[in-house]
């Protein structure tokens, strides 16, 4: 067996490398190195890894995928499939399951103000 630190004593480097890159990105306001989507492959790799060893079987990532239920956007849970809201269809693709990260979210809302002000202009100047 082993110990119950295993993962942050072997792999303590990696680990301080991230919360450092992490802090940075906080304090200087600048993308983070780690996606949500790199968030969530860690995640699904982990719980298909969890239920191998429980149920003693191969377990596909598309199977961990499709036994999430989001309520809204920032409330999900795993599932049984069989509980599912009647008409509810699994989601295949994780992307699906994350939002906009916030500099998308920025950009897209600078864009459309940039458009709106543009149009503005043009209207103004052909009346």
């Amino acid at each position: 067996d082993m110990p119950y630190d295993f993962f942050l004593s072997r792999y303590t480097e990696a680990y301080v490398t991230e919360t450092v890159a992490f802090c940075e990105s906080l304090v200087n306001d600048t993308p983070v190195p780690c996606t949500g989507q790199d968030g969530l492959a860690a995640l699904i790799m982990a719980l298909a890894a969890d239920m191998s060893a429980a149920e003693n079987r191969w377990v596909t990532f598309k199977e961990v995928v499709e036994s999430v239920y989001c309520s809204d956007p920032l409330n999900c849970e795993i599932v049984p499939t069989e509980v599912f809201p009647e008409g509810f269809n699994p989601q295949s693709n994780p992307g699906a399951l994350l939002l906009d990260d916030v500099d998308t979210v920025k950009r897209k809302s600078l864009r459309k103000e940039v458009a709106s002000k543009v149009k503005g202009i043009f209207s103004k100047s052909s009346a």
